[in-house]
């Protein structure tokens, strides 16, 4: 058994597949935006998502996805990209994103979403 930090109560692996669970119901509910454009369109048509960006993505594409607006919040690099392409039953994944008011609490009260600046202006 090993020790928790405090300021962290759940390990990083163990809140990697917690978010891979949620991400799961959300697939299976057909509430998951999978792939760049399927993200893009769901920012664009104003549902707030919260954006999951994979770990090990070229440094222009993670800000790319980082530059959307509007959005509730990222969690940028908790989940590998090849974690997540095989949870979600593709070859290659680097980002989805959910807008489902169920799923994004859910992934709030673990603590791993990230809120975008204020001041950021909308990009594309």
């Amino acid at each position: 058994m090993t020790a928790r930090d405090p300021e962290n109560p759940t390990p990083t692996g163990e809140q990697a597949d917690r978010v891979l669970g949620l991400l799961g119901l959300a697939h299976r509910a057909g509430r998951l935006a999978i792939g760049a454009s399927a993200v893009e369109s769901m920012v664009h048509k104003g549902t707030r998502p919260v954006v999951i960006i994979a770990q090990g993505i070229g440094r222009s594409q993670r800000r790319r996805f980082q530059t959307l607006r509007p959005v509730r919040g990222f969690i940028d690099g908790l989940i590998g990209r090849e974690d997540l392409a095989q949870r979600m039953g593709r070859q290659e994944l680097a980002v989805v994103a959910v807008a489902d008011n169920g799923i994004v609490s859910g992934l709030m009260k673990l603590d791993v979403v990230t809120t975008p600046p204020k001041d950021s202006a909308a990009s594309r």
